[in-house]
C-alpha cells in the first residue's frame, strides 16, 4: 500500500508540473490542445473548449501539447513565450517545496513566521544544491542510480515511517532539477534548443535527431537504473 501511495504522490507532483505548462500557456496566450498526466492509454479524459485533459495508465511523466499544426507553427511563436512555457513546469515544481517545507518546519517546531516563510526559501536553496551535487556525483558512478522501481519501494518505506512529507519534498525538486537537464525531450533540452535556433537557424534540422537520441538515453537509463533497482531489491 506505501508504494502505491509513492506513486500516487509522484503522479500528483507530475500534475503541479504540467499545470505550470498550462498556466503559463495560458498566460502568454499559447493555445493547448493536450494536458496529460501519465503516459500510455487513457483511463480517464474530457474535452474543455479546446483542450483535451487525461489521465494515463503508466504514472512516468507527462505532457502539454501546444495546439500548434506543425513544427514552423510552434517555431512562428515568440520565443520568450516558448521559454516562459518550457521553464513553468520545472519552476511549478520547486515552488511546491516551499510550502512543503513550511509544513515540516511547522510540525518539527511549531508555528512561526521564520519557518513557515523563510527558512523554507534557503532549504529549496540547500536542498537544490544537495541534488545538483549527488547528480554530478552520478556521472561518474552511475551504480547509486534509482529508477522508478526504487523510488516506489524506497519512497514507500519512507511514507511508512512518517516521513512522507520529505519524500514529497525530495521527488518534487528531482522532478523540478532533473527537467531542467539540457537533453532535447527534457524541458531544458527545448529551452536549449529553442536559443541555439533562435541564434543558428540551420541548426532547427537537428532537432528531430536529437530529439530520438534524447529519448533513446532517456530510456536506456530509466532501464539501467530499474535493472539495478531489481537486482539491488530482490536479487
Amino acid at each position: 500500500m506505501n508504494i502505491l501511495e509513492t506513486i500516487v504522490l509522484l503522479s500528483v507532483l507530475v500534475l503541479f508540473h504540467e499545470l505550470g505548462h498550462f498556466l503559463a500557456a495560458r498566460a502568454v496566450g499559447i493555445p493547448i490542445s493536450q494536458f496529460a498526466v501519465g503516459l500510455g492509454p487513457k483511463l480517464w479524459s474530457r474535452r474543455w473548449g479546446s483542450t483535451t485533459f487525461s489521465f494515463r495508465a503508466l504514472p512516468l511523466g507527462g505532457f502539454v501539447e501546444p495546439q500548434v499544426d506543425s513544427f514552423e507553427s510552434l517555431q512562428a511563436i515568440p520565443l520568450w513565450r516558448r521559454l516562459a512555457f518550457y521553464v513553468a513546469g520545472p519552476i511549478a515544481n520547486l515552488l511546491v517545496a516551499l510550502p512543503l517545507f513550511g509544513l515540516l518546519n511547522t510540525l518539527r517546531s511549531g508555528l512561526s513566521f521564520h519557518g513557515l516563510f523563510v527558512a523554507p526559501f534557503r532549504q529549496l536553496s540547500e536542498a537544490s544544491r544537495q541534488f545538483l551535487g549527488a547528480l554530478a556525483d552520478l556521472v561518474g558512478d552511475p551504480s547509486h542510480l534509482t529508477g522508478l522501481v526504487g523510488i516506489a519501494v524506497d519512497g514507500g518505506q519512507m511514507v511508512a515511517s512518517g516521513r512522507g512529507i520529505e519524500l514529497a519534498i525530495l521527488l518534487t525538486i528531482s522532478l523540478g532539477l532533473m527537467n531542467l537537464l539540457p537533453i532535447p525531450v527534457l524541458d531544458g533540452g527545448q529551452i536549449l534548443f529553442a536559443c541555439l535556433e533562435a541564434a543558428f537557424p540551420r541548426l532547427v534540422g537537428l532537432r528531430p535527431t536529437a530529439t530520438v537520441l534524447g529519448g533513446l538515453f532517456l530510456t536506456a537509463v530509466m532501464v539501467y537504473a530499474n535493472v539495478r533497482d531489481i537486482d539491488r531489491l530482490w536479487g
